[in-house]
């Protein structure tokens, strides 16, 4: 089928979904901008190494500050979900931690392009000098139309005159600070109504503490996933040492705490190897590897147990949704880890080995095979694409979060896509504020649509899988032994399901 149709299909999807999005979201939340998704092709002429972020020269990225906070976090809570958002009226601001350096979407009043953050709260300059006039005279308005002017989720029509009363309304209810006023209220009417300000905004705190904007949703969604990544990085770094396994089962692994140390891995078990007389001879026979192909699965399993949905579903239902997603993540890891770490077109295990099963003398000769080929494709898929980190654990939990895999309750269904709908909102305001309404919406539609060669790269893993265990059985049936040596149980429940 034409690639160029397929992402045409892609792209009439996601614009209907945007627009289902845009109808059903909260009035007292902000929203994402109407957008008209560009039928542009992606650029994937080839792997750059110079690992630039955007992929558009026509257009100047907005790079997400703070980017560098993430790689080192702090020790803060392990769920991946958005946390709960404290009152922009308490001594916490909501907006005290968001950069200045970065223009906010849209004014929370009148819901038009903001200019900046002003009196604590992401506005534009006509709500702005509206509030600080309103405040430093004293006025009070009346309503005629039972105050429900400003409601909507469409951005108000600015070349219509406002009622002044719901506006000012507004302002207090998004959290305009009145105090931050550096103009000194000197008419008793302006002292009483600042007084008046104060004290609604101290019994509205509840309320308006859900007013937040997409980017701080954004910077909290990824400081949260930025720490799961930091918490099994080292579990997948180092692998099980040579001669040890791991000998749970999926089920233990899913039920047990979260482990992210090697050393701490409960009954790891020290396999000894027969030394028969063509090993005596050949030493080379008995040498042992780090098995990084457990040690990935695993980090795999154990990030699934910090994202909410595994608390709020059951165990059977946990090992179906990780039998199907743990090859598709462990593969975005690893094809992350070689790109973005090792600097390498070819996927490495964390000792710089080419990952695969190959003969010795194609080791030696760093000669790859077919099947080491077929592993290449995600990380093929993020060179071209050139994905970064924000993008990639984004995109690595979105497709973890999979509500298609057979056999889900519809309940469980529900309680995955809930969670996955958060990771794909969060993406596609990322790459608007990365490329700009133009180009996001194409980036986008570009990242979502490595899913099927990811998905497809997982399959053939399985087949191959099946097959080599096959021909053992075949080779070694008259001989009375017919079980074959597996990197774990684990591996096998996954990689035969």
């Amino acid at each position: 089928m034409n690639p160029l149709f397929c992402f045409g299909i892609i792209s009439a999807i996601l614009t209907s979904y945007f627009k289902v999005i845009l109808h059903f979201r909260s009035k007292n939340m902000t929203t994402f901008e109407d957008f008209e998704l560009p039928s542009t092709s992606f650029n994937g002429n080839g792997y750059d190494s110079s690992f630039k972020i955007h992929d558009f020269p026509h257009e100047q990225p907005m790079i997400l500050p703070d980017q560098d906070l993430y790689n080192s976090p702090q020790q803060i809570g392990i769920s991946t979900s958005p946390p709960e958002i404290s009152s922009p009226f308490s001594d916490e601001k909501v907006y005290k931690s968001l950069p200045r350096n970065k223009c906010p979407s849209k004014c929370l009043v009148c819901r038009n392009p903001a200019i900046g953050y002003h009196y604590d709260v992401p506005s534009c300059n006509g709500c702005k000098t509206f509030f600080r006039r309103t405040i430093i005279t004293g006025r009070k308005f009346e309503c005629t139309k039972n105050r429900v002017c400003m409601e909507g989720t469409e951005p108000v029509d600015m070349s219509k005159r406002l009622c002044r009363a719901c506006r000012f309304a507004k302002c207090v209810e998004v959290g305009m600070n009145p105090m931050a006023i550096q103009a000194e209220v000197k008419t008793e009417e302006g002292k009483g109504l600042r007084n008046e300000v104060l004290s609604q905004r101290e019994s509205m705190g509840v309320v308006s503490s859900l007013m937040v904007t997409e980017e701080d949703l954004l910077s909290r969604m990824i400081e949260k996933l930025t720490l799961v990544e930091s918490k099994i990085e080292p579990l997948h770094r180092s692998g099980v040492p040579p001669g040890y396994r791991d000998i749970r089962k999926l089920e233990e692994i899913l039920d047990s705490k979260p482990v992210f140390v090697i050393s701490e891995i409960p009954n790891l078990k020290f396999c000894p190897m027969p030394c028969p007389k063509e090993t005596k001879e050949k030493p080379h026979l008995r040498r042992r590897c780090t098995n990084y192909v457990h040690s990935s699965f695993l980090a795999s399993i154990e990030s699934s147990k910090m994202f909410d949905f595994s608390s709020q579903i059951n165990l059977e239902s946990r090992m179906l949704l990780m039998k199907h997603a743990t090859v598709v993540c462990s593969n975005m890891m690893n094809a992350f880890f070689s790109m973005n770490e090792m600097k390498s077109d070819v996927l490495l295990h964390p000792d710089g080995s080419i990952s695969g099963p190959m003969h010795k003398k194609d080791r030696e000769t760093n000669t790859i095979s077919d099947h080491v080929r077929t592993l290449q494709k995600t990380l093929i898929s993020f060179l071209n694409n050139k994905i970064d980190k924000i993008e990639y654990l984004l995109f690595k939990a979105i497709m973890l979060c999979n509500p298609a895999v057979p056999g889900l309750s519809v309940i469980d269904q529900q309680i995955i896509e809930k969670e996955r709908n958060q990771y794909v909102k969060s993406l596609l305001n990322y790459c608007l504020l990365q490329h700009g309404k133009l180009h996001g919406p194409a980036r986008f539609g570009a990242i979502l649509a490595l899913a099927p060669t990811i998905e497809n790269q997982s399959k053939l893993q399985k087949d191959f899988h099946v097959y080599l265990k096959a021909r053992h059985f075949q080779k070694h049936k008259g001989m009375g032994h017919t079980g074959r040596k597996c990197v774990s149980s684990m591996f096998d429940q996954v990689m035969e399901s």
